[in-house]
């Protein structure tokens, strides 16, 4: 942490609050202080995109990133004309009763809990041992986040202002990774590169917590209903509870907290399919786009609910199509429009929702001040992260796919795979989808708005079930999320009826809320416990990061070919330090993260890359087709063969260093 990374949160979180002010919204000050730390981190990100690409990434541009945010910030600033109407009303919160049921200070019941267990799990995340070698703390770092160093890496090291693809040179970046862009300013503001991931992830989830609790506070006016729903999402994690009771039988668990596996995510029929991980544990850790994803999707549903309804009173401007009373669908649009980068998934769902609720109020077209300039904003981004070919596959039997991994077995009944959907669903989402229905279909619990306006939140459930749209049918999770995330406050909103309208009924809530919560609890927890887990383990030894920090000194537009065989060492392909230390091209980084892009000529990058390294047959024409210019042959890697003393002789020896070579061509 510098006093420049200092000043670039400061800056976020000042810009953002003033940009609010465009809203045409009326706030609460935490509201707007919640809100305008993600919407500052996106602005400031934006700025940075500009200023890297008109000058080179570094230092200078930078500040003059902040500068112009902060300027465009100043002409929202110059609309607070209620600014001290908002803190005499916080302050009057805040001297109200806590059983009052409007002071925020109860908000601290989840942000603290929140912030701690998140911050020492991002804390954890790497660690730089004694002799230099990158230790990990978690699964997410050794794996998912090297692909973010890679992503980060390339803006910060390689200059990647044209956003392409490090892991396959020659391509579109292909992958929403306006956090990772985040990450590299950072970097440029003196944090180190792993740091840059720990730091902009932990700042960024740090808000979520007040932006749902304000969403809440906004749609159903009651703090219980708030608070609940953000922990019940927060803590998600279906019937895992289960297992880690029986491993309590089994003696599996001898020393809290150290347990023996997750208990939100065993994908697998032999490990019982649980594929429906922990929001915190398995989305705003490793999948870095949930960070501005989640908040905003809240926002803008939580926005556009109140102005729906407001231009619906009678009396309002113009019956309700007064230019001043679009404002907030407009304010929203944009918003969305801008977030393609950051989180595909944050463009599409408020999208899907508006155009439902465009045709069920019989197109309105209030609803077009939001679709059109959403659509016109994102359209050139979401066109340029298509993947080079189409991995959609509809009909398709998502459920079976997962339960039976090699195809469902001939002879298996209908009666038998509606049972396996069934059980599946339950034991991932326990009691989820009831509560959900009840919330929806029990009078007086949800206003009959919000009743109609949450109905589409079910083609978040039904459609990934029927369709896969991304290669690996795991990221169909990254979908079904969006259920928890939006259905979280109705069904609080449920259990706190129940409660108040009958206070005996407690005791069959408060068991329910731990059903729902415990395994996720449990989860969160694990990650803050370094002994127990199998890791830190070492991600790159101190010989692979002195040779990817080298591999910075070449030209930023430098080509390397990297290998890519094992199993056996410390060095799988997902760790080669080349991209994720210096994030140089490569002609093929790990396979399973180009395959998941829609790289269709994955396999044969791979192949490829072991034909130039050994000097087979046509090495010379790959060479050519994907300019080469450095090969890399690292300690340790069993499967390959490079042929070294072909290379001694035919190319230049340029690093050379505790079994690590690099051969300028």
């Amino acid at each position: 942490m510098t006093v420049a990374v200092v000043a670039i949160f400061v800056t976020c979180i000042v810009a953002g609050m003033g940009l609010t002010h465009h809203s045409g919204i009326t706030m609460r000050l935490e509201e707007r202080f919640f809100a305008g730390w993600i919407i500052g981190i996106m602005a400031f990100t934006l700025s940075g995109m500009v200023m890297t690409r008109l000058f080179t990434f570094g230092g200078p541009a930078v500040a003059a990133a902040a500068v112009l945010v902060l300027g465009i910030s100043l002409t929202g600033w110059r609309r607070a004309d209620a600014w001290d109407d908002e803190v005499r009303d916080l302050t009057t919160r805040l001297a109200a009763p806590l059983r009052s049921g409007e002071n925020p200070i109860l908000l601290l019941l989840v942000l603290v809990p929140v912030w701690i267990l998140t911050g020492r799990m991002f804390a954890n995340a790497y660690e730089i041992a004694a002799d230099g070698s990158v230790l990990v703390g978690h699964l997410a770092s050794f794996s998912d986040w090297q692909a973010h160093l890679t992503y980060t890496a390339s803006f910060a090291y390689a200059d990647n202002t044209a956003l392409n693809l490090p892991l396959a040179a020659g391509n579109d970046i292909g992958y929403h990774a306006g956090m990772n862009f985040f990450s590299a300013l950072l970097v440029a503001g003196g944090a180190s590169l792993p740091g840059s991931l720990e730091l902009g992830g932990a700042f960024t989830v740090f808000a979520f917590p007040g932006v749902m609790y304000c969403v809440g506070m906004r749609v159903f006016r009651s703090q219980a209903v708030s608070l609940l729903g953000t922990s019940l999402f927060l803590f998600f994690g279906g019937l895992g509870w289960i297992e880690f009771f029986r491993d309590v039988s089994n003696d599996a668990v001898d020393v809290w907290p150290r347990l023996p596996r997750t208990y939100t995510r065993a994908p697998g029929p032999s490990e019982g399919s649980w594929w429906m991980e922990n929001p915190i544990v398995g989305h705003f850790f490793p999948q870095r786009p949930t960070l501005i994803g989640f908040p905003i999707v809240l926002l803008v549903l939580g926005w556009l609910y109140t102005a729906w309804t407001t231009t619906d009173r009678p009396g309002a401007d113009a019956a309700g199509t007064g230019h001043s009373a679009m404002r907030p669908f407009v304010f929203c649009g944009v918003l969305v429009g801008l977030t393609p980068f950051f989180n595909l998934f944050a463009f599409g769902v408020p999208l899907a929702f508006v155009g439902c609720w465009w045709l069920m109020t019989r197109f309105d077209r209030r609803w077009l001040w939001f679709m059109v300039p959403a659509v016109v904003l994102a359209l050139p981004m979401v066109r340029f992260l298509q993947p080079p070919s189409s991995t959609l596959e509809i009909p398709y039997d998502w459920v079976g796919q997962v339960t039976y991994p090699g195809g469902v077995p001939d002879g298996v009944s209908t009666s038998t795979r509606v049972g396996d959907w069934i059980t599946f669903w339950a034991r991932n989402l326990g009691l989820w989808i009831p509560l959900l229905v009840a919330a929806s279909a029990v009078k007086g619990v949800l206003s009959r708005r919000v009743a109609i306006g949450i109905l589409p939140v079910w083609l978040l459930f039904v459609v990934p079930n029927a369709v896969k749209p991304h290669p690996w049918n795991g990221n169909n999770t990254h979908y079904f999320v969006f259920l928890l995330l939006i259905g979280a406050l109705p069904i609080a909103a449920l259990l706190v009826k129940l409660v108040r309208r009958f206070p005996p009924a407690a005791v069959l809530v408060v068991p329910v809320v731990a059903s729902m919560t415990f395994a996720g609890a449990l989860d969160v927890v694990a990650t803050n416990d370094r002994v127990a887990a199998p890791y830190p383990v070492t991600a790159m030894n101190s010989a692979g990061v002195a040779v990817g920090e080298w591999a910075r000194t070449t030209d930023t537009d430098s080509v390397f070919v990297i290998e890519l065989g094992w199993p056996g060492g410390y060095l799988s392909s997902h760790q080669h330090p080349v991209p994720a230390l210096s994030g140089r091209d490569v002609v093929a980084a790990s396979d399973g993260w180009i395959f998941d892009l829609g790289i269709a000529d994955w396999a044969d990058r791979k192949d490829h890359s072991r034909i130039i390294l050994e000097a087979g047959d046509g090495y010379e024409q790959l060479i050519d087709i994907y300019d080469v210019d450095y090969l890399v042959v690292g300690a340790d890697t069993p499967g390959w063969d490079p042929n070294i003393a072909f290379w001694e002789e035919a190319a230049d020896v340029v690093y050379r260093h505790a079994g690590w070579i690099v051969f300028e061509l």
